[in-house]
């Protein structure tokens, strides 16, 4: 009956989704509800023609989402929307309607539909309206998961035994569990509002002020042990474990602390270091980082090298008797791969064998060698790890890699700032100097400032321009050698753009200018500096010579766009005050063809037929000028004998000797075959035979038919050259323009036979 809801029996899946569709066009919801039933198989719709009837359903059932019209007797979809949303405030609403207008979509919008969709002819609107679903339902259950999952960390964070304090941005309190309470001696209300400042004492604020800005700089997580001080003045010993929650993009979602109270641990590990007090002064004289754990995993002895290279804080002491996997984890974020450096230690302590120089790289980018072996103590197998930074190592080869990618961004510039640019960025970062700056050479100024390094960039307008005369950066440009100069700030004519630079060094850039550089230090610019420099200055070069090669092409190409634009303009003139009269004249000729019976009509017949031959020509060759192609794979054997039957061949064969697949535009790659084939048949009789085969870099197309003259083989590519009367003489002038099109060449020569062979050079393969 019209205006009840009609549920479609759909078969489920656990993951539905119910749909309530409200339009008061019964055919319409029932069409609409098979194509989203085909679309989406876990759509479970049910439709109704009666928005109050809806309503009832809305308010008894559990419906993901509602699809409505707009105009319906009872209701419109904005008043439906409405009275939907005084009893659901989150099930998604989707306007679907055919009464499109801006004023009724920024109605919508208003109203706080959850999207818009108007109507359409035909049936892709169904899969349109499917993908809003899927998108609708999908955030709102987000949304229901998030507030769900907010839900268990309150329950997590309550129940944790670990004192547990939430902060916002501002380091507020905005959370603090019972644990926290009887740790700090305060009731966790009290702390709510606040800040650490009650419980952290006084001597330790500088210190914990600067855990909150690194943590707020850094996104990360920081791990402390500090003493604390408790509403009843006792002080007690704190481990902390702090981290910063940010969202997808970066953005701070809030900050944790989870901390228990460790006084008696802290004093059990000083009685242990007493016993170990032997083997921890061995192990301080090593030059490596060393740490021994016992058969539980338990830390034994560890030197003061190991805590330089893991950051740690406190003492050797400190650690003693520590869980050396709760270690690891907790000593994790400061790796590139956090997870990965605990799962590493496992799997090396489970498979006992020994590793030498395993290496694990920290986020800032230095990096580690580590060795492990096992080892036999009184009670059980021990571990014995040993680690020997490699950060310098590491910095040099990084340094070569960012040369590198240097050489690949230099690849990328647009012009010669862009060049300049990349390359002071690069010598500041990879050479390390202070100062730096590139001179390109303009002809009417000379060696003239382009780009600067962030020290110099704000003054870059500044700094000297150098015309010629004595001074080292003309003489470095117009000799090509590099040269280094120390105390230049007791000589005016150098770069000199800083007082406090006591070192320049100066590279050539060929023909195109100078890169300078100044150090404060002499000494900071040694051999390997120099020699990075110098290859810095060779893809410099490289990168200037590419731009200019980009801008001719650019000043090529927009040349050959006014030149497209102005044939375009042809093509249309030809097109239509050409095509028009031949097509009066034709159908004039058809009719005096069927009133009168005269020879003289055949030759107008052919004459015609020239005519809208040249014509057509005449527009290949002008709106086929676009050098743009969409190049695919294509195999030269079948595609040749599909040009083959597109030509009129009359008598004539083809040989296919090639199987070769290449890379090329099928467009013009079918002009350039069906004008060569067109043109053997038409100058090499109608039997004529043709082969096509391989070159090393190409193919060829020959004919044994009489061949072309040496003489005339030099125009047969012009425009209108023709030797068979009645010829156009643009056939092969539009398979020139085929291959020019891709970037290959074309050669007219002779064939085996004596006949006519065009060999086509330049052509990839695939």
């Amino acid at each position: 009956m019209a205006g009840n809801p009609t549920a479609y029996p759909i078969d489920s899946p656990p993951d539905e989704i119910r749909i309530l569709h409200v339009d008061d066009d019964p055919d319409f919801v029932d069409l609409t509800a098979s194509f989203l039933a085909q679309h989406n198989g876990s759509f479970s719709v049910y439709t109704s023609t009666n928005p109050e009837n809806a309503l009832e359903r809305i308010r008894g059932e559990s419906i993901e989402c509602i699809v409505s019209d707009y105009e319906m007797p009872q209701l419109t979809g904005l008043e439906l929307l409405e009275r939907v949303r005084e009893f659901d405030d989150d099930v998604p609403f989707i306007l679907f309607t055919g009464k499109g207008s801006e004023e009724i979509a920024s109605k919508a919008i208003s109203a706080g539909v959850t999207d818009y969709l108007q109507k359409e002819v035909g049936t892709d609107q169904y899969a349109v309206l499917t993908n809003r679903i899927e998108n609708a339902v999908e955030q709102n259950r987000s949304r229901e998961a998030l507030a769900e999952s907010q839900k268990r960390l309150s329950r997590f964070i309550e129940q944790s035994p670990l004192g547990t304090i939430e902060y916002n941005e501002d380091f507020v309190i905005v959370r603090a569990n019972e644990a926290a309470g009887e740790i700090t001696g305060y009731d966790p209300e009290e702390l709510v509002g606040g800040t650490w400042l009650p419980f952290v004492p006084e001597e330790a604020h500088r210190h914990v002020a600067e855990i909150e800005r690194q943590l707020l700089d850094n996104c990360g997580g920081y791990q402390s042990v500090n003493e604390i001080v408790r509403k009843d003045d006792e002080r007690r010993l704190c481990s902390w474990h702090n981290r910063v929650v940010t969202d997808e993009n970066g953005e701070v979602i809030t900050i944790f602390s989870q901390f228990e109270d460790v006084t008696e641990t802290r004093r059990q590990r000083r009685e242990l270091e007493r016993t170990n007090a032997l083997l921890s002064t061995l192990f301080e004289t090593l030059p490596v980082g060393v740490l021994a754990e016992d058969s539980d995993r338990n830390v034994l002895t560890v030197n003061d090298r190991l805590f330089d290279l893991f950051g740690l804080t406190g003492s050797s002491a400190d650690l003693l008797g520590a869980d050396c996997q709760q270690l690891a984890r907790d000593s994790s974020d400061m790796f590139a791969d956090p997870e990965r450096f605990v799962e590493r230690i496992d799997e090396i302590v489970e498979s006992q064998e020994p590793v030498w120089n395993d290496e694990v790289v920290f986020d800032d980018g230095g990096a580690l060698a580590r060795s492990y072996r096992s080892i036999e103590l009184p009670d059980g197998r021990g571990h014995l790890w040993v680690y020997h930074d490699i950060s310098e190592r590491r910095a040099r080869e990084q340094r070569l890699e960012a040369l590198n990618q240097t050489a690949r961004d230099l690849m990328t510039a647009d012009s010669r700032a862009d060049v300049a640019q990349i390359g002071v960025d690069a010598a500041q970062s990879i050479l390390g100097l202070e100062s730096n700056a590139i001179h390109l050479y303009q002809e009417d100024r000379g060696l003239v400032p382009v780009a600067a390094s962030e020290r110099l960039e704000e003054v870059v307008d500044e700094l000297p321009v150098f015309t010629g005369g004595d001074s080292i950066a003309w003489r470095v440009f117009e000799d090509g050698e590099p040269e280094t100069v120390d105390d230049v700030h007791e000589d005016d004519d150098h770069f000199n753009p800083d007082t406090t630079i006591r070192s320049e060094v100066y590279f050539p850039l060929d023909e195109f200018g100078i890169l300078i550089a100044g150090a404060t230090d002499p000494e900071a610019f040694d051999q390997n500096d120099f020699v990075l420099g110098e290859i810095l200055s060779i893809n410099l070069v490289r990168a200037l010579e590419q731009v200019e090669r980009t801008q001719q092409l650019q000043e090529r190409e927009r040349e050959l766009t006014q030149q497209n634009a102005r044939l375009e303009e042809f093509a249309s003139v030809v097109s239509h005050d050409l095509r028009n009269p031949l097509n009066v004249a034709e159908g004039r000729l058809e009719l005096a063809m069927e009133e009168c019976d005269s020879d003289q009509l055949a030759h107008i017949e052919s004459a015609h037929a020239r005519m809208r031959t040249l014509v057509e020509d005449l527009l290949t060759l002008a709106r086929e000028q676009d050098t743009v192609i969409d190049p695919g794979p294509v195999s030269l054997d079948s595609f040749a004998d599909i040009c083959w039957q597109n030509v009129q061949t009359e008598e004539a064969s083809i040989v296919v000797e090639t199987d070769r697949r290449i890379s090329a535009d099928e467009t013009k790659l079918r002009q350039l075959f069906e004008n060569l084939f067109r043109n053997a048949v038409e100058h090499g009789g109608p039997d004529v035979t043709l082969t096509v085969g391989d070159l090393p870099d190409g193919f060829y197309i020959e004919d044994d038919g009489a061949g072309i003259p040496e003489d005339e083989r030099s125009e047969v590519f012009e425009y209108g050259f023709s030797t068979r009367p009645g010829g156009t003489g643009f056939g092969l002038a539009i398979a020139l323009q085929s291959v020019e099109a891709h970037g290959w060449s074309i050669e007219a020569t002779d064939g085996e036979d004596g006949g006519a062979r065009f060999e086509v050079h330049g052509v990839e393969s695939v």
